[in-house]
């Protein structure tokens, strides 16, 4: 056999092989992503916004505070903060297009710029003319979009580990080579318990922290079904979004990071709390990438000091602020 015969061998089995691994892929997420997010046990309620059902968790009266989470994530990244935040305020925490039981439509625009005109729909429909938005990692850039699009919409503006510009970019080229790619990624790595473990664990402070319990709870968002659809407009529709321009956000700002954040260091909370005009930063000890799960205790006495504040500081804040007591 030829060398120009064996190279046509290797490459008919070689795609074969690629066929049959994305088949058995595809087959693989339809069998994963076996829940229908209306019918899973969802914590809150859903609402019509523009054709899409968004889950939501509102709890408390009083001024009211929105709440955004990051990638991957749900409401239920705020569940140690609702109830701290409702004995102040009306608090409403909402799952956006594609993530946690909110509804992952086979069409429509999935880009950062969107979910914050989604937000900002939501607000409306929900009676909330102004507000306090607290944005946790991705759920941040989805903020501060929204305190740029809708400066009227934000009062105060909470930034916990937001993702930047400069994560924001990376691969943006590469999303639409990736995004067929997508099914057979999944099946060997986020679709397995063990590489799950194995992701958050590298974002969070005290490896301890992330129980059996937990665990299943960040799962359980990528087994809604069209989950990995919606993830891959997500990553295609994000070439849209302009850049997030902090120095343009005119509302008062607490930057809370993570003083032990792997994943998005402390290094760029700093630069978002220069970028902005008035903002501040606090750094939250024993910590990673979630501050509000990590350190709920801290996290609360540190937002529902900035959030009750009359008065907003008079000048950005070059310094990490004042940090509450440690936790008991």
């Amino acid at each position: 056999m030829s060398i120009r015969d064996r190279a046509l061998r290797f490459a008919a089995i070689g795609g074969a092989a690629i066929v049959g691994l994305s088949a058995y892929a595809r087959h693989s997420v339809r069998r994963f992503e076996d829940l229908e997010p209306e019918s899973a046990g969802a914590p809150g309620t859903f609402i019509d916004v523009e054709g899409v059902r968004v889950h939501y968790v509102e709890a408390g009266r009083g001024e009211p505070v929105v709440l955004i989470h990051g990638l991957n994530a749900s409401t239920f990244s705020f569940r140690y903060m609702i109830p701290d935040l409702a004995q102040h305020f009306r608090v409403v925490a909402l799952d956006l297009k594609g993530f946690g039981y909110s509804e992952r439509p086979a069409e429509g625009d999935f880009s950062l710029t969107a979910q914050a005109k989604l937000v900002e729909q939501t607000m409306a429909r929900l009676g909330i003319e102004r507000a306090a938005v607290i944005g946790h990692s991705m759920g941040g850039a989805v903020a501060m979009h929204l305190a740029t699009l809708f400066p009227e919409r934000v009062d105060k503006l909470v930034l916990v580990n937001s993702a930047t510009d400069r994560e924001l970019r990376r691969g943006l080229r590469l999303a639409p080579l990736i995004r067929p790619l997508l099914p057979a990624i999944a099946f060997l790595t986020f679709h397995r318990r063990g590489f799950r473990r194995f992701e958050l664990q590298s974002g969070i402070h005290d490896p301890s922290y992330l129980t059996p319990e937990i665990l299943d709870e960040y799962i359980r968002w990528s087994r809604m079904k069209g989950h990995l659809r919606g993830l891959g407009s997500f990553l295609v529709d994000r070439r849209s979004d302009g850049p997030l321009r902090p120095e343009a956000i005119s509302a008062p700002t607490l930057v809370l990071w993570g003083e032990h954040d792997r994943w998005l260091p402390p290094e760029s909370g700093e630069e978002l709390a220069r970028l902005i005009p008035n903002a501040q930063l606090d750094l939250v000890p024993s910590s990673g990438h979630m501050p509000m799960e990590e350190q709920p205790d801290y996290s609360a006495r540190a937002l529902i000091a900035f959030l009750r504040a009359a008065e907003p500081a008079e000048a950005p804040q070059r310094q990490p602020a004042a940090q509450p007591e440690s936790a008991s």
